[in-house]
């Protein structure tokens, strides 16, 4: 059995989809049951919150592995969680982390860095997903295609390789039920080193309707994030990474998909043909 939070969300879902693909039994937490109604009678729905420690507890009752998310959780809680894992005899954690906790002098980084050593010191056997930029992210610049078919753009000419959804998760399964000896870390890419504008222009023409790109400075960007509800100090950790982007800092290819799956990472291309009827 394994317990999935974030099960609702664009990897989440996709972690939960593999592992029923590979007739495994699983256990979603959520709050609200009617958001996993998806999969039926499939999987276990475990009700309950982070901010309440006691229903984790109760949902990782017997579960063999975990997959958890950084969210919105403070260190103190998650330690609660972790800890209640360990106590359940949990054997596996699977942290969604992020490529930036490899660097000490990236904010955003450091949380998820900070959360995968409240792991290792629990003594619980955790294996980190540090993905890249998520293809998905690419949601953030909806509101502005629909009203200005514009892309406000921090990151300037930096180059990252965007990375899908699923192939993030693949990675994930691969992590929380492989019985074989496994790497700590499992750094996650897509198989393409893009631009935003590059993005922009594939978005497109998915789409068939011309994107203005619009390069703008880091302190406009941490506005821009605060004015749609970002905390302060989480606008200024994300612009931060925008700046390692432009500064070239992301510009790399791992291929830990493709050792995992067999084939490439999906295109942005591909993925932007999928999903381009909710650009427009």
């Amino acid at each position: 059995m394994y317990l999935i939070t974030g099960a609702t969300g664009n990897v989440g879902s996709e972690v939960v989809s593999q592992l029923l693909a590979k007739g495994q039994k699983v256990r979603v937490f959520s709050r609200d049951a009617s958001k996993v109604a998806r999969w039926g009678d499939r999987v276990e729905v475990a009700l309950g919150d982070f901010t309440a420690p006691e229903t984790f507890a109760t949902a990782v009752s017997g579960a063999e592995g975990v997959f958890i998310m950084n969210g919105p959780l403070d260190g103190g809680i998650f330690r609660q969680l972790i800890a209640a894992a360990k106590a359940a005899g949990t054997r596996r954690v699977v942290f969604l982390s992020t490529m930036f906790a490899g660097s000490p002098e990236s904010p955003i980084g450091q949380l998820h860095k900070d959360k995968e050593d409240v792991i290792r010191a629990s003594g619980l056997e955790g294996r980190f997903v540090r993905a890249g930029a998520f293809m998905t992210n690419a949601y953030q610049w909806l509101g502005t295609i629909q009203s200005e078919a514009k892309v406000y753009n921090a990151m300037g000419s930096g180059q990252f390789a965007p990375v899908a959804a699923e192939d993030i998760a693949a990675v994930a399964v691969h992590a929380l039920t492989d019985p074989n000896p496994l790497p700590e870390v499992f750094e996650v890419t897509g198989g393409e080193l893009l631009t935003v504008s590059e993005q922009v222009k594939i978005l497109a023409e998915a789409r068939n309707q011309a994107i203005e790109t619009v390069d703008i400075p880091t302190e406009a960007a941490i506005q821009n994030l605060v004015r749609i509800g970002t905390p302060p100090p989480v606008a200024a950790a994300v612009a931060q990474s925008f700046v390692a982007i432009r500064d070239g800092q992301m510009a790399t290819i791992k291929d830990t998909v493709e050792r995992v799956r067999g084939h490439k990472p999906r295109t942005f291309q591909s993925w932007a043909q999928e999903h381009a009827a909710r650009f427009a």
